[in-house]
């Protein structure tokens, strides 16, 4: 390794150019054929109801054989800027090992949807088993609010309309089911996206730096043909068609989004003005304040999780076991190293 830190800096700087050349934007209008026409601007309109979900998961405990994990899920309504109610689920601790297949989402999966799941859920991954574990609460949460918001209300998922376990994909697909039937508007929003373009280019600076070539001021809206992206991040178990949308005229970024498959062109532009009219918070301008409400209600942050540990703790002391025992069973010499 002969390598300098100044050419290994030289070396990373140069690939992230590489990424985003400077005629990005040319290229992109170029080969996507993309023009002024296809970039909508959104009218000013007064938000109505609006629905938002979201999930949280945090490693509480973890062992050579043993995790354990702690899991919620959030609906928040809002009417007009008022939140009108909002209800989490109980913290819930989900037990990964040990063994090869979950119990515990055997369990819950049974619980929130009253039928056992189609395939068990492998404890060899810890932490992608915590978050379908989430993701089973955050649909159940979904499922339930899409049944009881008021018709033509405005729904918002955090992430994309695209399953990570086999078992959630009915699920899913009735979210989408009931919303369509209740006349919902239905849309996922992600927080961050690695979708690229032309091999690698990031999509959301091209489509970004051609909206303001051609002078289109936010909020706007595209809808991103299934062909201009490049599809290694784009999986079976999609049920959404992907759209970006710049919400305000203060926008930092824009955001990805995906709508149900099929959504006709007035129907995504009535979901895009539904998003805008909830997307004026001053704190973060161009994101949907009732999502932004969900995530900071239902995160597990470094404090709760320091308490459940001492609760564990001081549980298992109850039942004779020593401190030396659980630091065998949970100890970790990282934190050894940091005390030096």
């Amino acid at each position: 390794m002969n390598e300098s830190y100044e050419e290994s800096l030289g070396r990373a700087i140069g690939k992230i150019a590489s990424h985003v050349p400077e005629d990005l934007v040319r290229k992109f209008a170029q080969e996507t054929g993309i023009t002024k026409d296809d970039i909508h601007a959104i009218p000013a309109d007064p938000s109505g109801i609006v629905s938002a979900v979201d999930g949280s998961n945090s490693m509480i405990v973890e062992g050579g054989s043993v995790t354990i994990a702690a899991i919620r899920a959030v609906q928040t309504t809002f009417s007009g800027n008022i939140r009108h109610n909002r209800s989490i689920t109980p913290l819930t601790l989900v037990t990964i090992g040990p063994g090869h297949r979950n119990r515990d989402f055997d369990e819950l999966y049974l619980e929130c949807f009253g039928t056992p799941p189609h395939k068990g859920l492998d404890n060899a991954d810890p932490g992608r088993a915590a978050a379908i574990l989430r993701d089973t609460l955050e649909y159940w949460v979904a499922l339930r609010t899409a049944e009881t918001v008021p018709e033509g209300a405005l729904l918002l998922l955090d992430g994309a309309l695209r399953v990570s376990s086999q078992n959630h994909e009915p699920v899913l697909a009735d979210i989408i089911r009931i919303a369509q039937e209740r006349s919902l508007h239905l849309a996922a929003v992600a927080k961050r996206t690695s979708a690229t373009w032309g091999g690698g280019h990031p999509l959301l600076p091209a489509i970004t730096g051609l909206a303001e070539q051609l002078g289109i001021p936010g909020p706007w809206w595209t809808k991103i043909d299934e062909h201009i992206p490049d599809h290694a991040g784009y999986s079976p178990g999609r049920h959404g068609e992907l759209y970006i949308a710049s919400l305000h005229p203060h926008a930092r970024l824009p955001l990805k989004m995906e709508l149900p498959k099929g959504t006709s062109e007035p129907a995504a532009a009535a979901t895009m003005q539904a998003l805008a009219a909830c997307a004026g918070d001053g704190r973060i301008p161009g994101y949907p304040y009732p999502l932004l409400d969900a995530h900071r209600t239902v995160i597990i942050d470094e404090p709760l999780v320091m308490q459940v540990q001492q609760d564990i703790k001081a549980g298992l002391s109850k039942r004779g076991m020593k401190n030396r025992t659980f630091e065998n069973l949970f100890g970790d010499l990282h934190g050894e190293f940091e005390r030096y």
